[in-house]
């Protein structure tokens, strides 16, 4: 199942990828008695679980490039709460804390895949999900 997986989005596929997504698609994943747990591969590098709970509550994402679901400088609302973390959590994105100067990247962006920590909150930029349908149409066009 994971090489099915992996040849699909290697292949183009369009996915999204949040949270416990994000974390399937890497390499491996690291329990908190560091055992390692072969998963997808498309992301190099593993996923780890933390003493405590990090980055928690709502940010603002800018793209810092043009992808699947946002071109760059575009923005997108989420929010983040979660006890894992990654040794190549990406950069297509900064993230930015409301009244704050938390700051950081995060985040996986390609045309044809979003892969990040971060749940976007889509209805606070329709467009994305549009972005994704027509990304899903144009692969069902060629994968015929």
């Amino acid at each position: 199942m994971r090489a099915s997986i992996a040849d699909a989005i290697r292949a183009g596929m369009p996915v999204v990828a949040e949270c416990g997504g994000f974390m399937y698609l890497h390499e491996a994943l690291e329990d908190d008695a560091c055992k390692a747990y072969p998963q997808i591969g498309v992301i190099d590098g593993t996923s780890f679980k933390t003493s405590k709970l990090g980055r928690f509550g709502y940010i603002t994402l800018t793209a810092t490039c043009d992808g699947l679901l946002a071109g760059e400088g575009s923005q997108l609302r989420a929010h983040e709460f979660h006890y894992w973390d990654s040794v190549n959590p990406g950069n297509a994105f900064t993230a930015e804390k409301p009244q704050s100067t938390r700051s950081w990247t995060c985040g996986f962006s390609t045309p044809t895949m979003y892969a990040g920590y971060p749940h976007l909150y889509l209805p606070s930029a329709p467009e994305t999900a549009l972005r994704f349908v027509d990304a899903c149409a144009a692969y069902a066009q060629t994968s015929r």
